[in-house]
């Protein structure tokens, strides 16, 4: 066997027996180690698109010009914490951590129901 292929398959056994063990009684597998781990997924893959959805929110609420400065370094701040809360998920989906798998950042997706998400701040 190659190396990668072994490699693949050391991560198939540990992802299944992390899954086997994480299962909590009465809680499907869809709701959650396999949402957290996807969701960690996702945000590690679109943590970027909070650049553009700061600077579009921030220009439609406060104008293009405070969008260029404020909206800027609010993607920044905001795209960092998504790729660390996307690696923070992806590393412990197999534990309800935190309590019952819930997400770390808000908008649990950058992008969710057909428009840019508002964060409620």
């Amino acid at each position: 066997m190659k190396r990668w292929q072994i490699g693949v398959a050391m991560a198939v056994l540990l992802v299944g027996a992390g899954v086997g063990f994480a299962e909590e009684p009465g809680q499907s597998i869809m709701e959650g180690p396999i949402k957290k781990l996807s969701r960690g997924v996702a945000n590690i893959l679109t943590g970027p698109g909070e650049m553009f959805r700061l600077t579009s929110m921030v220009g439609r609420r406060d104008g293009y010009i405070a969008a260029s400065t404020v909206g800027i370094a609010q993607g920044l701040w905001r795209t960092l914490l998504r790729e660390v809360a996307g690696v923070y998920e992806v590393l412990t989906f197999w534990g309800p951590i935190p309590e019952d798998y819930q997400p770390l950042i808000m908008p649990e997706f950058v992008y969710a129901h057909g428009d840019w998400v508002q964060d409620g701040n």
